[in-house]
């Protein structure tokens, strides 16, 4: 039966929040977005839809108006890579040192 103990929950809290902090000072651009960036020879700005970083979703990586939103599909990814996968390998981990012989 699945039982989340202290020690789980710490260890997947903890590789959530590691891994939180790795994907939000890297490029890590797995994360599907909608970017956009300004064509300085005619001056429009140019909006696809591509991968990007949560480093270039937060913080001032763009000057206005460029910018990069991550869509729903891109919030999914998110969700499972930076919280769901760490916890369940945490839970994993804590599981592992809680046995009993």
């Amino acid at each position: 039966m699945f039982r989340a103990t202290p020690l789980k929950l710490i260890l997947g809290l903890l590789l959530v929040g590691a891994t939180w902090f790795v994907a939000a000072n890297s490029h890590m651009d797995i994360f599907p977005c909608k970017k956009t960036t300004q064509d300085f020879s005619t001056g429009r700005l140019d909006t696809r839809e591509t991968t990007c970083s949560i480093l270039q979703t937060h913080g001032d990586y763009f000057r206005p108006p460029e910018g990069a939103k991550l869509t729903e599909a891109g919030w999914a990814t998110a969700v499972a890579v930076i919280g769901l996968l760490p916890l369940l390998v945490g839970f994993a981990i804590g599981s592992r040192f809680g046995k009993k012989k």
